[in-house]
């Protein structure tokens, strides 16, 4: 395959299976969603606001997943040892100083189940942000259905709509009744991803694909309001899937759906053969003739307007001798007399910093989570568990190695000090050649213009009173 592509899980999703839980109160009991902005939650069904991540400080906490790729990275954030355990091969006692926990790209295509296990002690924690799963395949196309879209998708049971500002597009289906369902046949994808609400009050629902379950549970004690249901990748494109989630919980307890995406092959166009035509030949003798044509008329036209010239010398060329002549492209330009140096004056003229922006985010917005994600203990402690956080979302296209880095600033100007241009480089007229004697002037013309220079010399005397000009005078 040509190309490596990539889709990003958050940690809210519930395709991530935790231990002991997925979310409760107090990291020493086992995982705690908490996100930069908002924090720990204090209030049930309470928006997060920001990077989301899930935090423990139980030791032998652990999350595992399924899924389809060639590689494999996890991000987030640890003060403590941990393992990773991929297709049954342990990697013990792992540290990382950065964002990323664990990487690993060179898995056979196919479908692979991973752990990740935190070795937390006194004080310590990890937080897990997401997981990035690369696929070694033509990156497809993504093709969105929303909840909404009542021809893609068919729903059965009782269902209705509601809007909420923080869900994409403002409007999803929600039912509360056991046995609710919502259904649809598709085909030419490569993976499948349902996307919708995990909440306080909801609860669980299985997910079919042709044939093959899944129970989930879409249940937390904040307002995800976005988050991926279900992830199926390693589709055959040339295959019919037909995918059915069902409401498995009693009556009462909520699911909630936001939209259907489908990651489709780019259709690829082949390169069309087609057999020399007759028209191709004449047109292309007719170019040729062309050419050859204007080739004659431009050098019949050079031998008539050649001639030789010759250059007639007269007594106007000797003011001209010594001038400096423009060009019309300056092929030296003056050096500094010095090795240039910015001081405190010059440094003024521009800012001391370029106002980047980090790639995929405001200015605003980035300087806020790196004022405040750093984790929810002190931002000096040293059992900080968090670092600047990327910024990603669930189910979407991206880029890891780009999300989070700033571009950085241009290095400083190299010192110049080169000399001064020399008189030998400076371009003058050329003189022509043969010029006739200068002319002697008379000396009686001599004294007649000393005579009127003297004349204009002999300016009147100045008047030294202060009093004020005539014009002001009464």
């Amino acid at each position: 395959m040509a190309t490596l592509w990539n889709i990003t899980l958050n940690d809210t999703s519930p395709v991530f299976t935790y231990y002991p839980y997925y979310d409760g109160f107090g990291t020493g009991n086992g995982w705690q969603i908490w996100y930069s902005e908002t924090g720990y939650n204090t209030v049930f069904a309470n928006p997060g606001v920001g990077i989301s991540a899930h935090i423990t400080s139980l030791p032998g906490a652990n999350v595992t997943f399924s899924f389809y790729g060639t590689g494999i990275e996890l991000h987030g954030t640890a003060n403590c040892t941990f393992d990773v355990a991929v297709d049954g091969i342990f990697s013990s006692s792992l540290s990382s100083t950065s964002d990323v926990l664990y990487s690993k790209q060179t898995l056979s295509e196919g479908t692979h189940s991973l752990t990740l296990t935190a070795h937390p002690t006194s004080g310590q924690q990890l937080a897990f942000e997401n997981a990035v799963i690369y696929i070694d395949q033509a990156i497809p196309q993504m093709v969105s259905y929303s909840n909404t879209n009542t021809t893609f998708l068919n729903y059965t049971g009782n269902w209705s709509t509601a809007t909420d500002v923080h869900v994409p597009g403002g409007v999803f289906h929600s039912t509360k009744t056991m046995g609710s369902s919502v259904s649809t046949t598709f085909g030419g994808s490569s993976a499948v991803l349902v996307q919708g609400i995990v909440n306080w009050g909801n609860w669980q629902y299985t997910v079919s694909l042709n044939g093959t379950q899944s129970v989930l549970n879409a249940s937390s004690f904040w307002f995800i309001p976005d988050t991926t249901l279900f992830y199926e990748g390693g589709l055959d494109p040339t295959q019919n899937y037909s995918l059915n989630i069902v409401d498995t919980s009693e009556d009462g307890n909520i699911f909630e759906i936001n939209s259907v995406k489908l990651y489709q092959p780019q259709p690829t166009t082949l390169p069309s053969s087609s057999k020399p035509s007759n028209t191709g030949e004449i047109a292309g003798i007719i170019v040729g003739v062309v050419v050859l044509l204007a080739l004659v008329v431009g050098f019949l036209f050079w031998r008539r307007s050649w001639r030789p010239k010759t250059v007639t010398s007269t007594r106007n060329f000797n003011v001209l001798a010594h001038e400096i002549t423009p060009e019309a492209r300056a092929t030296h330009f003056p050096a500094l007399a010095a090795p240039y140096t910015i001081s405190s004056a010059t440094a003024k003229i521009r800012p001391e910093k370029f106002p980047l922006t980090p790639i995929g985010g405001s200015i605003d917005a980035s300087l806020r989570e790196r004022a405040i994600a750093r984790g929810p203990g002190s931002a000096t402690s040293s059992s900080d568990p968090y670092s600047e956080p990327r910024n990603t979302m669930s189910g979407s296209l991206s880029s890891p190695s780009a999300r989070g880095r700033r571009r950085p600033l241009p290095p400083p100007p190299d010192s110049i000090s080169s000399p001064a241009l020399s008189l030998q480089e400076v371009h003058y007229s050329p003189r022509p050649s043969g010029l006739e004697p200068p002319v002697q002037i008379p000396d009686s013309e001599v004294d007649r213009i000393l005579g009127i220079i003297a004349s204009r010399m002999d300016m009147p005397e100045r008047n030294l009173s202060s009093s004020p000009p005539p014009q002001y005078r009464s």
